[in-house]
């Protein structure tokens, strides 16, 4: 795509295993075609990932969807975006920003027992030292753990409130009857933000949980704040991993008398039992954003995608032209 920058841009994907729909789709909205990448596999069980093309004074920016689910895939994932970034570094590239809808790592910002290490700035660290010179995800679990840090290099968290309250809009519910629940207290004010958007930010209602510590994943709904009998609920969350919250969540709000109940959320993990919970869960609506691959979700009864590819991409051009980010939040992008 033309514009103010003198460095011609180009795109890349991360992954050589990983599904190319979103890279392909933003490739689409920037007029930009993908370049082409090289794997060699080595008997010793190494391999070696890197451009085919040139990059020397190119600004480049690498499309990174990890693949979930399975430590030794994403482990994977991760090792050949590193690889990828190194190659373009050492390509002269201009500039190397990555881009990962859904970062990895990003719920361990906090030990919850001693000795536990705090690994949320892990891989933007690894990167910045491979290379790279900017992160731009999609609405991180805690945006706050990032400013802890401030030698590490730039990081964009894009904000998707208005992606969900224009997909809400256009739902066309009835304001006077819909409730707006947050998943546990710590996003009450994300949640609180839609329903502001929505003009009902006096109809909030919070799920009171506790986690098991000793256990990851696992979380137990102890109570309901707020009055939901007679109301839709809408529950709203960042992540959608197990779904073992939003399973008990679910059945917490028809048993205190919901008329009906949706999920959604901007990532789509699904790990472990996410398919069985969401399944048993039974929403009346199920809506994931498409930062993750969520083709196994894809035939699910209620199911939509809320596409953020057209957002991503605009951060993008935005971030190559030297033009802010915040303005397109501001015009309602």
């Amino acid at each position: 795509m033309e514009g103010k920058n003198p460095y011609s841009l180009k795109l890349f994907s991360a992954g050589s295993e990983t599904k190319q729909d979103f890279a392909e789709e933003i490739s689409i909205w920037l007029k930009t075609p993908l370049e082409k990448t090289e794997e060699k596999f080595f008997s010793n069980g190494e391999f070696l990932y890197h451009q085919k093309g040139s990059v020397r004074d190119c600004d480049v920016y690498v499309i990174f969807q990890p693949r979930y689910g399975d430590k030794y895939k994403l482990a994977y994932d991760i090792a050949e975006s590193e690889t990828i970034v190194s190659a373009l570094k050492q390509g002269e590239a201009h500039k190397i920003t990555v881009v990962i809808p859904c970062l990895p790592y990003t719920r361990q910002d906090r030990p919850s027992n001693y000795r536990e290490p705090v690994l949320v700035q892990m891989l933007p660290a690894k990167l910045q030292k491979l290379g790279a010179d900017r992160i731009v995800t999609a609405r991180l679990h805690n945006a706050s753990s990032y400013n802890a840090y401030p030698g590490s290099i730039p990081i964009t968290n894009i904000n998707v409130d208005n992606l969900f309250i224009q997909f809400l809009e256009k739902k066309e519910f009835d304001l006077n009857k819909l409730k707006l629940v947050s998943p546990d207290l710590g996003a009450a004010n994300s949640t609180r933000k839609i329903a502001d958007g929505l003009g009902i930010p006096e109809q909030l209602v919070v799920m009171d949980k506790v986690r098991d510590t000793k256990s990851s994943n696992k979380s137990e709904v102890m109570n309901v704040i707020g009055e939901v009998e007679g109301f839709d609920c809408i529950i709203p969350d960042d992540i959608a991993d197990t779904c073992g919250t939003a399973l008990k969540s679910a059945r917490a709000l028809k048993e205190r008398g919901a008329s009906r109940v949706y999920f959604m959320a901007v990532h789509g993990v699904l790990s472990g039992s996410a398919l069985q919970n969401l399944q048993n869960a039974n929403f009346d609506g199920l809506w994931l954003g498409d930062t993750c691959d969520i083709s196994l979700v894809k035939n699910f009864q209620n199911f939509e995608v809320i596409s953020t590819s057209k957002l991503v991409s605009k951060v993008i051009d935005n971030l190559h032209n030297g033009e802010s980010v915040n303005d397109l939040y501001k015009n309602g992008h």
